[in-house]
Formats: C-alpha cells, structure tokens, sequence
C-alpha cells in the first residue's frame, strides 16, 4: 500500500512533537502492552523473576525506549525511503529475536493498539482518524517487513490463580446488581473492544467470518455478547459463595471444548480480561477502584483458569464416544443380520469404493499388475471380508466399550499401515459413503435416517482413532491412476449428444444434483470452494454454488458432444489452461476427478433412465476422461498427478 505525502507529513509532524519524550512515552507503551496483556512480560528474560516493578527497571526503560523510538523513526522514513528500515538492527534479526521470544499475531495487534492510544494521549490536540490511520499503516508495514524474518515456535504458557474473599465478592455484586440490565448493550461493547484491540479475534467466530454485515450490527454477535457477558459476570457473582467456578446454559468442560476447538490461546485470554475491566469501569465509573478492578481480575482469572484445565486434548483411550443406547441398537441389529454375509458384502463394499475411485485398487499391492479381475481376485475377498467386519465390529462394541477396539490388530498398527499406503482423507470419505450404501442395500426393510446416522458415527469414531496413529510417509509409493485418452467414436457421440439433448434445459437442477452428491460422498471437498467455507446458507440454496454447478454440468456435457467433431477437448468460456490453474491452485486430486467421474455418471442415470445403458454410461465415462487429462496436463506443478 502506497504511503502518501499526507500521511508522510502527519506522521513526521506528530513525531517531532513527542520526539523529546520518547524515554517517557516508550515506557507508557510497554506499560500499556503489559496492563492489556499481563503474560507479555514473560517474552523479555530480564522481566522474568524480578523484583523490581515494571515502572522502575531500568533495563525496560532503555528497551522500551529504544523500541518506541526505533517504531516511530522507521514510520517517518517510510515514504522517504520507499521499505521499511530500522537503525542499529536488520529486519532479519529482528524476526528472529521475535520469533525466539514466541511473538504471535496477537502481540502485534495489541502492540499496535498501545502505540496508537500513547501517540494519542501524548499528542491530542494534533489527533485524528487520518493520523491514526498514518500511524497505523506505517506500522502494519513495519510488522509485515518482521513478520516475513519470523519463524513459528513454541508458545510462552501461564496459569494465574488468585485468593477470592467476601470483600471482593461484595465489590463485584454491588457493580454488577447496577450494569445487570444493560448487559446487551455492555456485551456488545465488550466485544467490540476486544476486535479494536485484536481484529484477528474476530476470525475466531464462525458467524463473523464472510459476513456482509457490519460487526457492530452483526445479531449473531449481539446474541453471543450478551451471553457471553452476562454468564461470566453471573460466574463471577457466585464464586465466593459456591466456592468454585458455575456457568449458566453450559458446562465448564462445554466452554473448554469450544474453545479449543476454535483456537484461543493465552493473549486471547488476557484481551478479553482488559476489555472486561475496561467495559465494566466505564459503566459504573462512580463506583471504580484499584481493589473492585482487581476483584473483577480474580473472578475473571478463576473462570478462566477452570475452562483452561477443560481444553487440554483427553488421551483418545479415555475419550468418550457418545454413541448412545439408540444408536449401539440399530448397528446391532443390522450386523446380527448381516454377519453371515459378510464376506459378499465385503466384496460388494470394496467393489463400490473401485467404482467411485478406481485409483485405489492401486494402493494395494495385492491388486496391482494382476489380471484377475477385481471381482474375482481371492486376496482381494479376504481382504475385504477382514475390513468389512473388522468395521462393523468396532461399530458394535462402541457403546458397550466406550472407546474404538479393532480385532486382530491395534489401532497403531492400522495407522501405519494406512500412512505407509498413502491414505487421503478423501480415501476416507469415499469408504464412508460405500459402507453405508452397502449396508443399505443389504438391509433395505431396516434402513431408516437413524440407523444412516447410528453407522456413520461409529465409522467416524473409527476413522478418527486411526487417523491419529497416521504420520506422513517420508515417501510415497502410490501408483497413481492415469486417464487416457482413447479415440471417441460416432457410436459414443450419437449416445452422449442424445442424452444431453434430453437434459439440457434441466441443467440448473441436475447441475445442482451433481454437486451435491459429489459432497454426500466426499464432504472435505466443500472446503475446495472459497465462496462455501463457512457459509450460513445451506448447500442446496446457495445461489453461489448453483450457478457455479449449472456453468461447470452444462461446461463438462457441453465438451462432451463436441468431443469426436472438434478433434480435442474444448470447453466454452474458460480455457483448459486455466481451469488447469485452477484446479491446481484447489489442490484437487487424482481422488477427486474420480468421485466426480462416478457423480456425474449417477447424476445422468437419474435424469435419462430410459435411455440409460452400459454402452452410455461407457460414452459418457470415456468423455469425461479426455476431459480431466485435459485439465491434469495444465496442472504440470504437481507431479502426483
């Protein structure tokens, strides 16, 4: 981004003016830092085990001095300059002193809110939303140049633990009996101070990510302030006289889970505490003081301290699964009528998987190079038989057992020996969504969502228990599958131009139908699309995917029918080029053309199937093949393919 000479000379001009306090306001800054985020103290060594307080070290005067000086003479030289330069240091060393001391995205955001509010408070007779934005540029720029240097590393851990006593339960009571019937409002204030502080944290928050809406005006964070404010103040109330930590609407281990799961680390924690405070000192200012702040820290520090011990990751062996009576009941009675079966069904499951993804009949060795067809093979059956109970097995004792077990193996072994093959999490996927069709056409008369449902959640619970035994193979032997590109005959066209000549007007829908069967068997591949990643509009109505699903059915027919005339593939609109570019970019593999190939197939038998033969669906395969050789030959910068 461009620094202009209006934000040049406001930089310069507010320099000049604070330039002869720069000991003075370096120190303001880092006490600022230090108030908003108490842990940061613990990134410098020679503020750990001290004695001396923050104010009066000398070794911090001369630090904080130097950085404040060093931050605002490189936002002076911006313009002059053209990069960022920083005096006595290097950019390269700079980050990796930072990286060392374990500086994340959030100290940089809350460096830059204490650097904002000190140039503010020391010059606000020259201060404006334009000089804010000047100083706040040229800092980002200086971050971004440091950020480049930086390494990730291993993060600083604190755990604060206070004494509460009656006094300070009075103090937060008596405050929060007045901003009770405000809590909307202060919820809402309370987050929006944090965002100041921390824009990043919004991210945290699945409803605020993609949003249109403005943050302030965002309902979903209205709701969740409000909640969120009132049970912590509510948690604080109540301390002292229950003598632990109580949360309204939820658990403990609820609020640990969740967030873990969204990622909030220990200056997550520390923001929040000094927007609390902040918040809470603005609503009731006649009743603030030094010991009803600190009441409020501890009741804080308590909370906090209590969802930490929940969100440690609980060894998978004592994991609960929370596969219910109801549930343990479908997968039992439909194995009990299948057992005897088993070794049919096996096939006909492994079968289903080579027809979605026939890619993975080369990950076993067993398959590779023999010409005994598939359905045929006796290794093939043995094993298919093994993996088909073994799977539904591990569904059957996992209510009973409370946790994943694996006849005849461990799930240690298993994990090896599906990295060492190169399973992909679409692999996964595709296996899924072949057990449960499998065992839907075994026992029909039984099949209902609640037994879908019983299945898929056992071969989840299965799957995930594997996959933390899984490590990368250093290397990968897979053979890929390769498309080839035989000649396509008048036969074939007659048989792929009459049916799109049938389809055609359906397009939108039938367009629809494919995409959506492509995420039925394969789910991770709705992360592939930008404009699906967390999106609050259902699948099925996103107006987005149902133009983009009719431009790519109608492109990938409309490609088809030309196939034999022009010679080679051709596809309206785009070029082969770049949709190569773009599916590379995606990071689509050889596993997805393939669930691709057997939707688009499921998705024509549907809409013509009285027109619909082995012959056709031969025509239709075969056209789709030239097509993604096609694509694949521009994806040359991945070598997998």
């Amino acid at each position: 981004m461009a620094f202009t000479a209006e934000k040049e000379a406001l930089v310069v001009d507010s320099w000049n003016a604070i330039k002869a306090d720069a000991a003075e306001l370096g120190l303001k800054f880092f006490l600022r830092i230090f108030e908003i985020t108490p842990s940061a103290s613990g990134l410098f060594p020679f503020l750990r085990d001290t004695s001396v307080p923050l104010e009066k070290n000398p070794k911090l005067k001369r630090h904080a001095m130097s950085v404040f000086a060093m931050t605002c003479e490189a936002a002076v030289q911006l313009r002059k300059l053209g990069r960022v330069i920083l005096k006595e240091t290097t950019i390269k060393h700079f980050g990796a002193t930072h990286a060392k001391a374990g500086i994340t995205g959030e100290h940089f955001e809350l460096m830059r809110y204490a650097l904002l509010e000190t140039i503010r408070e020391a010059v606000p007779y020259m201060w404006s939303p334009k000089m804010r934005n000047a100083w706040a540029e040229s800092y980002d720029q200086l971050v971004e140049a440091i950020k480049k240097e930086m390494r990730p590393v291993a993060k600083y851990e604190f755990a604060p633990e206070a004494r509460y006593t009656k006094e300070e339960e009075s103090l937060v009571v008596e405050s929060w009996d007045i901003i009770k019937q405000d809590a909307a409002a202060l919820g809402l204030k309370f987050f929006m101070r944090i965002f100041e502080i921390a824009p990043s944290s919004s991210g945290l928050f699945s409803f605020l990510r993609n949003s249109d809406v403005p943050i302030s005006q965002n309902p979903k964070l209205k709701r969740h302030a409000m909640t969120v404010f009132s049970m912590t103040c509510d948690s604080a109330v109540q301390l002292q006289r229950i003598g632990k930590v109580i949360v309204r609407d939820t658990t403990i281990r609820k609020l640990g889970s969740t967030h873990l799961k969204a990622g909030v680390s220990n200056e997550h924690f520390e923001v929040m505490k000094y927007a609390l405070l902040e918040t809470i000192k603005e609503a009731v200012p006649h009743m603030w003081s030094n010991k009803m702040r600190e009441a409020w820290g501890k009741a804080y520090d308590k909370l906090v301290a209590a969802i930490k011990e929940e969100m440690k990751p609980i060894p998978r062996a004592l994991q609960a699964t929370g596969f219910t009576d109801a549930e343990e009941d479908f997968v039992l009675g439909s194995w009990n009528v299948m057992k005897e079966n088993a070794a049919t069904l096996g096939l006909n499951f492994f079968l289903k998987i080579f027809e979605i993804a026939p890619s993975a009949s080369s990950l076993f060795s067993f398959l590779r190079d023999s010409r005994v067809s598939l359905a045929q093979n006796p290794k093939l059956r043995r094993h298919a038989m093994a993996v088909f109970s073994m799977t539904c097995d591990s569904a059957v004792q996992l209510h009973t057992l409370g946790k994943v077990m694996v006849k005849d193996t461990t799930l240690t072994k298993l994990g090896q020996v599906h990295s060492m093959a190169g399973i992909t999490q679409e692999h996964f996927e595709v296996m899924r969504f072949a057990l449960l069709d499998t065992i839907k056409e075994a026992v029909p008369h039984m099949w209902c969502p609640e037994m879908r449902n019983a299945w898929a959640k056992a071969y989840d619970k299965l799957t995930e228990a594997i996959q933390e035994e899984m490590k990368t193979p250093a290397d990968s032997t897979i053979v890929k599958y390769r498309l080839s590109s035989p000649n396509f005959t008048a036969e074939k066209e007659a048989l792929v131009h009459d049916s799109w000549n049938a389809m055609q007007s359906d397009a939108p829908d039938l367009g629809l139908k494919f995409f959506l069967r492509i995420f039925e068997i394969a789910p991770s591949t709705i992360g592939l699309f930008s404009f699906l990643r967390n999106a609050d509009v259902p699948l099925h109505k996103n107006p987005k995917l149902k133009r983009h699903a009719m431009i790519v059915f109608s492109m990938t027919c409309d490609s088809a029918t030309q196939l034999r005339r022009a010679g080679k593939v051709v596809v309206k609109e785009t070029t082969i080029q770049k949709l190569g570019n773009t599916h590379f970019k995606a990071g689509v593999m050889t596993e997805h053309f393939e669930l691709t190939r057997y939707a688009l197939l499921e998705t024509i038998k549907e809409a013509v199937p009285y027109m619909w033969s082995a012959q056709m669906k031969n025509a239709w395969a075969e056209a789709f093949d030239n097509l993604a050789a096609a694509i694949r030959g521009e994806m040359r910068a991945y070598p997998s393919l």
